[in-house]
C-alpha cells in the first residue's frame, strides 16, 4: 500500500511531459549533480578539512574562515547546476546578502537546495543543526563550525548570541520542514524567540521562482520537472528591527514578530 501523501504536496496538477528525451536528461544531469556534491562532501572532509584546521588554530578564526570557505563551495556547486541549465536562479539584491551582519536570516523552504543556496549567497552564515546530525557524514563539517541544538534552550540561545555578535549571520526556516507546493506550514517561533533573546534583527527572504517539483519533500529524488529546468527567485525584503517589540510580553512579542516574518515573506507574489 502506498503512503498517503499530504495533499499540499501533491502533484497531480504538474504538466504533462512534452519532450521526453530532455525530460530523462534532466533527471540523468539532478542525479549527477547528487553524486557530484556527494563525492564533493567526501573530499571536503578528507582533504581540506585537516588543511584547514592547521592553518588556522584559533577558534574564532576557523568558524569564520571554516564558513566563508563553506560558502565558497556551496556557491562553486550553485554555479555548477547554472552552467548544466538543471537550476537557474535570480537574486534581486545580492549584494545585501553578501554583506549582512549580525542578522537572523528566516525564509520560506520550498526545496531541498533552498539550505545550499541561501549558504552560498551568505557567505558568514551560521545556523543551528539538529543533534541527530552527529551520526550523519557530514557532521565532520558542521559540527565545528555551526550551532546544535542537542543541549538546551538557554544554552543554544547563549551559543546564537556569541555567533550573532561576531558578526555571523543566522540562517533559520521557520517552517521547520518543506513548504508545500499549495499553502504553507504554521511557522515555529523559535526563530521569533531567539531574535527577541538576542536582539538582532530578523532579515526576511522570499524564496520562489517557477514549481520544485522533484525537490520538494516526498518527491521522488530521480524525478524531475516535466517540462522545465528549476528557476529560483530571492527576494531580499525589508529588515524587521526589534525595537518595535519593546515592552511586550515575551510571548506576545513572539507571536507579532512570528507573525510579521509570515507576512513579509508571503507578501511576495511569483
Amino acid at each position: 500500500m502506498s503512503k498517503k501523501i499530504d495533499p499540499r504536496y501533491s502533484p497531480d496538477d504538474l504538466p504533462k511531459v512534452k519532450n521526453p528525451f530532455l525530460y530523462l536528461w534532466r533527471c540523468f544531469i539532478k542525479i549527477f549533480c547528487y553524486v557530484f556534491f556527494g563525492i564533493g562532501t567526501f573530499l571536503v572532509v578528507i582533504f581540506c578539512w585537516p588543511v584547514l584546521r592547521l592553518v588556522w588554530h584559533d577558534k574564532a578564526t576557523f568558524k569564520y574562515k571554516g564558513r566563508i570557505f563553506i560558502s565558497g563551495i556551496l556557491n562553486f556547486f550553485v554555479q555548477t547546476m547554472n552552467f548544466l541549465r538543471i537550476s537557474r536562479y535570480q537574486v534581486d539584491d545580492a549584494e545585501k546578502l553578501r554583506n549582512l551582519k549580525s542578522c537572523i536570516v528566516v525564509a520560506n523552504h520550498p526545496s531541498l537546495l533552498d539550505v545550499i543556496y541561501t549558504f552560498a549567497f551568505v557567505r558568514n552564515a551560521d545556523c543551528i543543526i539538529k543533534a541527530g546530525l552527529k551520526s550523519s557524514p557530514v557532521s565532520g563539517i558542521v559540527r565545528p563550525l555551526y550551532i546544535s541544538n542537542d543541549g538546551d534552550w538557554d544554552e543554544m540561545v547563549k551559543e546564537a548570541k556569541k555567533s550573532l555578535d561576531t558578526g555571523a549571520n543566522l540562517i533559520i526556516f521557520p517552517e521547520g520542514t518543506r513548504t508545500p507546493r499549495h499553502g504553507t506550514n504554521q511557522y515555529k517561533k523559535g526563530a521569533a524567540r531567539i531574535a527577541l533573546e538576542t536582539g538582532c534583527n530578523v532579515q526576511p527572504l522570499h524564496i520562489g521562482g517557477g514549481d520544485k517539483y522533484g525537490l520538494g519533500k516526498y518527491d521522488p529524488f530521480y524525478k524531475a520537472h516535466p517540462t522545465n529546468a528549476y528557476l529560483y527567485k530571492f527576494t531580499v525584503l525589508p529588515q524587521i528591527s526589534m525595537d518595535k517589540y519593546k515592552g511586550l510580553s515575551p510571548a506576545i512579542a513572539a507571536k507579532r514578530l512570528t507573525d510579521d516574518m509570515r507576512s513579509s515573506i508571503d507578501s511576495v507574489q511569483d
